[in-house]
């Protein structure tokens, strides 16, 4: 069933590996690499242009997680950085 409300859909990336040379995902004009295993990234997928390419010799497996947001979602985004650390 869809949500009432699609700003509550949320879509994560879990990087499952380093990033290599020739890998990459693009964010409108924003290039996104040098990843390392176990980082985490979300967007506005549903209104933002994107892409995803794998040009290295090397394996990109990325776990993807669809879910919906919750207020502690909301709560836990508001305040999160790049050094933020979660449990799941």
């Amino acid at each position: 069933r869809c949500p009432d409300d699609p700003e509550r859909v949320i879509r994560m990336s879990v990087m499952l590996t380093d990033w290599e040379p020739g890998q990459f995902y693009l964010y409108g004009t924003c290039v996104y690499g040098n990843w390392r295993a176990g980082d985490i990234h979300i967007f506005d997928w549903a209104n933002v242009p994107h892409a995803t390419a794998n040009a290295s010799r090397y394996m990109r497996p990325v776990l993807q997680i669809t879910g919906l947001k919750t207020d502690k979602t909301r709560k836990m985004l508001a305040v999160a950085t790049p050094d933020s650390r979660y449990k799941l």
